[in-house]
């Protein structure tokens, strides 16, 4: 077990709402001249035949963009944890298009990594690529995943250090709604207010696999339990998913005990109060990206017009295994991912 963080996080990934309002410097909207730059490097590899996922960095030349995303990459790292990009050249009708630029501006963040391959609603080049949309699926079944369904998710971390999701349209009803808030921020109210409740995150939970275990392993949850919060070599992480936590207990047929239950609610209550949560409705040609270890995502729900595929919401997503990776201990490296499928950085103790 990591050792515990007996001080209050100091950092700028420590925010809540009125912080990023007053500094919007974590909104990054391109220039003409940087959009024309994204546009031409689309038409670059579009001219080669390679479409998102078949193309390397080198082959997406941004010169002068490149170190704007670089600067960005800090940003997550060592800054807020998120980072916002408006004015990308995308085609609200054009994945293609959609994912040689997510494609080619990832790769200036990490390398990618597959995804559950449920995920891969789209059938993108092996499940780097994610296409998040609804496809009718009851939120609620056995091993449902969120990315197929339009119901509103709970704040959680997704199985990667960075995630990128780039929106092609906005929901037609103006629902689904992106929302962050830091997760440093969160522990350290906790700290303040109920530290007994960091004992439990901290001790972590065993989750639901979804079915993407590893093929005649048996194993249902994952085998140990994920601490919410863990410490190595001086820097705090973060992964929270309570979907899975509740799934897992279902699955094993034993009820959340009431401590665990109570750390749970106090931590979404936090992350769903307006004094820390940050909403943003994406648009076309926006880019989201946040650290998953120092920020949690969510979202509302929405409604497709019924009958229009061409309106419904789509998002574009990379799980992606970061440049400027943290140290992380070897009983959360991974998340709670950790089926045979998806490939996740090796512990970096």
């Amino acid at each position: 077990m990591a050792s515990r963080l007996p001080h209050p996080v100091e950092h700028p990934s420590v925010w809540r709402r009125t912080d990023l309002e007053r500094d919007p410097s974590w909104t990054i909207r391109l220039t003409p001249a940087q959009a024309a730059e994204v546009d031409a490097a689309v038409r670059t590899v579009t001219a080669r035949g390679l479409r998102g996922a078949e193309f390397a960095r080198e082959d997406f030349p941004l010169p002068g963009l490149g170190p704007v995303l670089g600067a960005a990459l800090d940003g997550l790292e060592n800054g807020r944890g998120v980072v916002l990009l408006k004015g990308l050249p995308v085609d609200p009708v054009d994945e293609e298009r959609a994912a040689r630029i997510v494609w080619g501006l990832g790769a200036h963040f990490g390398r990618a990594l597959r995804q559950i391959p449920r995920v891969n609603l789209g059938g993108f080049r092996d499940n780097l690529i994610g296409h998040i949309v609804d496809q009718g699926y009851d939120y609620g079944a056995p091993n449902a995943i969120g990315s197929g369904t339009s119901a509103e998710q709970m704040p959680h971390c997704d199985g990667s250090d960075l995630v990128g999701l780039l929106c092609l349209r906005p929901a037609a009803d103006g629902g689904g709604v992106s929302r962050v808030v830091s997760s440093m921020a969160i522990h350290n109210a906790l700290l303040e207010r109920w530290p007994e409740v960091l004992e439990t995150l901290y001790a972590g939970f065993h989750h639901d696999l979804r079915g993407d275990e590893a093929k005649g392993s048996g194993l249902k949850v994952t085998p140990h339990r994920i601490p919410v919060f863990s410490e190595c070599g001086g820097v705090l992480s973060c992964n929270f998913n309570p979907k899975t936590v509740e799934m897992g207990a279902a699955k094993l047929g034993v009820p959340l005990p009431a401590r665990e239950r109570e750390a749970l609610d106090a931590m979404l209550a936090l992350a769903t109060d307006p004094e820390f949560a940050v909403e943003m409705r994406l648009e076309t040609g926006d880019l989201q990206l946040v650290n998953n270890y120092t920020v949690l995502h969510s979202r509302t729900g929405w409604k497709d017009p019924p009958g229009e595929p061409a309106r419904k919401r789509l998002m574009l997503r990379l799980w992606l295994k970061s440049f400027a990776a943290r140290p992380l201990a070897r009983d959360f490296v991974g998340g709670y991912v950790t089926g045979a499928a998806h490939d996740v950085a090796d512990a970096r103790v």
